[in-house]
């Protein structure tokens, strides 16, 4: 067919042909999405399911924890450091699932704090060292002194040894650094812990040997000597007490001490 009609044919036609193709083309990516979505949302509910069920072991394990304080048996701080350390595999799991999960709610997350903040409460009432935030340390020196020797006299451990870390790290030329070191070690000796007690109680001999903390130091060396049974170094901690501060408070009782210690024998030392 001649004339203008003719001419658009061809193009008619391709058009027409074309048409299904594209309708079908349009269909299949609508579909490809609509998979995807429900792909997505499946992996989604999939996560939060996750996510609640870590929840509810770690508040299980919460729960456990305080019964453990509770029955304070002998061997409360083993238990304890094996909770500790299955709340904190948890917790990381619980982190990494709350980082895949995009679409958890506000209440989740909420929650999600007050059981890390119910956590580092069951850990320091256990005695366990957690950090603290830069909001719980006073910004003052004097406040941060008041708050770290309060603590230590109503035995508070972890919080007296995270404030004394601090104190020290501060203001490591202040002259009561020495007594904030000593407070750490003096803390972990109070909770039986005497090889950490040794190695905080090391850095005074190490760090503030002319500090006023030093003949307490000693002191308390011996004592946890003892604990370990090293009945010979015990009684070299009390002789330097005795030679090198004479006019401290403690000697009569490191006197004492030292008198028992040299009764000692095979039976309550690995040294002798």
């Amino acid at each position: 067919m001649s004339g203008p009609f003719g001419r658009l044919r061809p193009s008619l036609f391709s058009g027409l042909v074309a048409l299904p193709l594209f309708i079908t083309s349009t269909t299949g990516c609508i579909s490809q999405m609509q998979a995807d979505i429900a792909t997505s949302q499946e992996r989604l509910d999939s996560l939060e399911n996750d996510l609640e069920a870590k929840r509810k072991e770690l508040e299980e394990a919460l729960a456990e924890a305080s019964r453990v304080l509770r029955r304070n048996s002998a061997d409360q701080g083993l238990q304890i450091e094996q909770i500790q350390k299955r709340q904190a595999t948890m917790e990381g799991e619980i982190a990494e699932l709350r980082n895949e999960s995009s679409g958890a709610s506000q209440a989740n997350a909420e929650r999600s704090l007050e059981l890390q903040r119910r956590l580092s409460e069951v850990a320091r009432a256990a005695g366990m060292d957690v950090a603290l935030g830069s909001d719980e340390i006073p910004k003052s020196k004097t406040a941060h002194w008041e708050a770290l020797t309060k603590s230590f006299r109503i035995n508070k451990h972890s919080y007296t040894r995270a404030l004394a870390r601090a104190y020290v790290e501060r203001y490591p030329k202040d002259a009561h650094a020495d007594n904030a070191q000593y407070m750490i070690g003096s803390s972990y000796l109070k909770q039986g812990q005497a090889a950490a007690a040794l190695g905080e109680f090391q850095k005074i001999v190490s760090t503030y040997r002319n500090g006023d903390a030093i003949d307490e130091t000693l002191y308390d060396m011996a004592q946890a000597f003892l604990e370990v049974r090293s009945c010979n170094d015990a009684g070299t901690a009390l002789k330097a007490l005795l030679k090198n501060h004479k006019k401290s408070p403690l000697v009569p009782k490191a006197k004492k001490e030292l008198r028992k210690v040299r009764e000692l024998g095979p039976a309550d030392c690995d040294d002798r």
